[in-house]
């Protein structure tokens, strides 16, 4: 394990940075000392042990890295997170909403596994077995109001799910984070073209679109809608 200055982030609760403003490095405190989830490095700074954020590992912290002016990680939050797979940025989700739970839909079986065992020390952290497509289906998994849903699944009707899960559970005013990859959308299509078109459906679904993320820098063909109900 490394020691390095680490200080918190300027805006964010529970989130923090090292290095120089302009190029900062971002962790989250690790609840359970000594435990990595994907590999992560482990680094500590006056008796605190944090874990590394790979922005390349994780789309929500390429999406912290640029600077969005939204408000939406807040410790006391409840997120539902569509697309969890084994639980890279749920783990980070569940450091930084301490106070909160972290909904962790996963469809794939063996993701779901290694999600539960990710996870399984983590009292915030609920892992559902689901398609986010049908969001009736999961609904007595979920006991609190949702503030954020936070999505990243590779299906071509993405705006579609997140409306219907919206709709279904967020409360009025809460966030929609969708992370959109246009490769799933239309293979044919230029990306430009079909960021526009998911954030169309969006709008005509009566969400407001608060901000456009282009994190292509970490994740190819991928970009973020940041939007309010």
């Amino acid at each position: 394990m490394k020691k390095i200055k680490i200080r918190p982030h300027p805006h964010i609760k529970n989130v923090f940075i090292s290095g120089s403003s302009e190029r900062p490095r971002l962790y989250t405190k690790n609840p359970i000392k000594g435990k990595t989830i994907y590999g992560e490095k482990l680094y500590h700074d006056n008796k605190i042990e944090y874990r590394e954020w790979n922005p390349y590992r994780s789309k929500l912290a390429a999406i912290i890295l640029k600077h969005p002016s939204t408000k939406f990680l807040i410790k006391n939050h409840n997120c539902l997170y569509l697309g969890a797979a084994s639980g890279t940025t749920v783990s980070h989700l569940s450091d930084i909403l301490s106070n909160g739970i972290v909904y962790a839909l996963e469809f794939a079986e063996r993701s779901i596994r290694q999600l539960i065992q990710n996870s399984s020390e983590r009292m915030n952290v609920v892992p559902i077995l689901g398609d986010a497509r049908f969001p009736i289906k999961y609904a007595k998994s979920i006991f609190t109001n949702i503030n954020i849903i936070y999505q990243d699944v590779a299906q071509p009707n993405q705006a579609e799910i997140a409306i219907r899960n919206s709709d279904y559970y967020l409360k009025e005013d809460g966030i929609l984070i969708l992370v959109i990859k246009s490769q799933s959308i239309d293979s044919v299509s230029k990306s430009e073209k079909v960021y526009k078109k998911e954030k169309k459906i969006l709008q005509q679904a009566g969400l407001a679109i608060l901000e456009n993320i282009n994190i292509q820098k970490y994740a190819l063909n991928h970009t973020v809608l940041i939007a309010r109900k």
